[in-house]
């Protein structure tokens, strides 16, 4: 297995390349099917690409959301919270790393940057579930902007913590069983 960060100036080179693929994945092709509601294509892709991202970087695979990330739950069917973060100006996160919980991938990756060039993002992992959606929450350096790519890909400057209060100003979530006040520390620092 190749260590893209760890390869050295190739492997930071590949990282800063693959930001900039995102970049204008998603914003070179603003429309809905690409970005919005209509583009859950995106996860069926995802899901099943994720173990060959693993085989390259166990950074890229599949990994378990944590109890801290989860910010609440939204009384919405997943259509319908993916609608409302359409609406909010979210778009779809199709480069993410696939999230599981109880070894069940997610439904839906979404973030919210605000621009394209943004350094930071809330990202928002989805779980539905009898016609509501668990919400996860992170904030962290934009996966998308080239300068940023590679510290994105490592958790670098992400906080648990933010992302959860964050998400909880902008959604009418539920927050029973929720930690009530999330770390501002990276998912795998949470202990």
């Amino acid at each position: 297995m190749v260590d893209l960060y760890m390869s050295g100036a190739v492997g930071r080179l590949l990282l800063h390349a693959g930001a900039t693929a995102g970049l204008l994945q998603t914003y070179g092709v603003p429309v809905r099917w690409n970005q919005g509601p209509e583009s859950r294509w995106w996860e069926s892709f995802r899901q099943r690409t994720a173990n060959v991202w693993d085989q390259i970087d166990s950074n890229a695979g599949p990994r378990p959301v944590v109890d801290a990330e989860f910010a609440g739950t939204l009384g919405r069917s997943l259509d319908e919270t993916e609608q409302l973060l359409w609406e909010l100006g979210f778009v779809r996160n199709p480069i993410a790393r696939v999230k599981q919980r109880d070894g069940k991938p997610e439904d839906g990756s979404w973030v919210y940057r605000e621009s394209p060039l943004s350094p930071r993002q809330l990202h928002l992992m989805l779980f539905e579930r009898d016609e509501v959606v668990d919400i996860y929450a992170h904030e962290e350096l934009s996966s998308v902007h080239p300068l940023c790519g590679p510290a994105h890909f490592r958790g670098q400057g992400q906080s648990v913590g933010g992302g959860v209060r964050r998400a909880r100003e902008l959604l009418d979530l539920d927050t029973s069983g929720a930690i009530e006040e999330p770390p501002d520390c990276s998912w795998d620092e949470v202990g």
